[in-house]
């Protein structure tokens, strides 16, 4: 594991030592961590723009879909019955 600088302004600085004190953890730790959680949060971000774009791309090649109305539908079915079957995409 190799160390990274990074420069804070005295105010970050400040806040982020009365934050580390009150959780009663280190701020190297809470630094770590406020990483890996946008790190996690950018990378399903990229994956859900990722799914979106294919799935736009489906759309345009083969004109399945479903209607706004049909997917509200198969909510509110799902929301009694959990194991409800999606509805067929159609064009």
């Amino acid at each position: 594991m190799k160390a990274v600088a990074i420069k804070l302004d005295d105010s970050e600085r400040g806040r982020l030592a009365e934050l580390a004190k009150t959780k009663q953890r280190s701020a190297h730790f809470l630094m770590r961590e406020a990483i890996r959680e946008y790190l996690e949060r950018e990378e399903a971000r990229q994956a859900f723009i990722a799914a979106a774009e294919a799935s736009y791309e489906h759309y345009k090649e083969t004109g399945l879909h479903l209607t706004i109305d049909e997917f509200a539908a198969w909510v509110d079915e799902v929301s009694e019955q959990p194991e409800a079957t999606p509805p067929k995409c159609h064009a």
